[in-house]
């Protein structure tokens, strides 16, 4: 399916770079993807519909035996007019300790660390799609987070990217947004520090990096601000 940035060139590029590194993708992010489709499964069997969207190494297709897996996850939580809080919201601490953790212990073939990093609120996100609220944090982040990430149980988030599609003007006043959020996610030491891990994990695995993809790189860390400066000169 279309993501709503697509077309964007700030998020073309990023796309083509995680390309390269999902073509060399490592078995231990294989497995876990495959685990989580099952978590899914074994979660919608207790009653609730999650999805989950991965940011780093799961993105990237880089997770070694000792990478958390980062992940937003997307529910219909009971406080329904508000975005999903941790300490408030009961259906979060259920599916974070009481399904997802327990299932990793149980079911992974190596535990590992869990970091829900973001969670949207499904019932949130269809009214603002409903009203059109071009400045909605959570719209912003939903059209953010399915441009540039891998997912699991995406079926579930079809209806409101479909919605969101329909509605170019929407789009078209949300898109200068996407900017600020790579400038602040490429300015990020860890997100530059995770870029080096993932070739030096390529690099020994015997995977020779183009130099190409190299200066792919290098555009990805600094394009937010080189392309303000652009927008600056028009």
């Amino acid at each position: 399916m279309i993501t709503p940035f697509a077309d964007h060139p700030i998020v073309r590029e990023f796309n083509k770079l995680r390309k390269f590194f999902l073509l060399h993708e490592s078995k231990e992010s294989r497995n876990r993807i495959g685990e989580f489709r099952k978590f899914s499964y074994v979660i919608q069997k207790a009653g609730l519909e999650v999805a989950f969207d991965f940011v780093g190494s799961m993105n990237f297709g880089q997770s070694a035996p000792g990478s958390d897996v980062d992940l937003i996850l997307y529910l219909e939580c009971e406080t329904y007019h508000h975005d999903c809080i941790q300490a408030q919201c009961k259906t979060w601490q259920m599916v974070h300790d009481y399904l997802l953790d327990s299932l990793i212990r149980e079911y992974a073939d190596q535990p590992y660390n869990l970091q829900i990093i973001d969670a949207i609120n499904l019932k949130v996100l269809m009214d603002d799609l409903i009203l059109g609220r071009s400045d909605s944090d959570t719209l912003l982040r939903f059209a953010f987070y399915r441009s540039i990430c891998r997912s699991v149980n995406s079926t579930l988030l079809r209806p409101y990217q479909e919605r969101l599609l329909e509605n170019q003007l929407l789009l078209d006043r949300i898109r200068p947004h996407i900017v600020h959020i790579f400038d602040s996610f490429t300015r990020d030491a860890s997100h530059n520090i995770s870029m080096r891990k993932y070739q030096e994990r390529l690099q020994d695995d015997g995977v020779r990096i183009p130099p190409s993809v190299r200066r792919r790189i290098r555009w990805h860390l600094d394009s937010a601000q080189r392309y303000r400066d652009q927008e600056a000169n028009e």
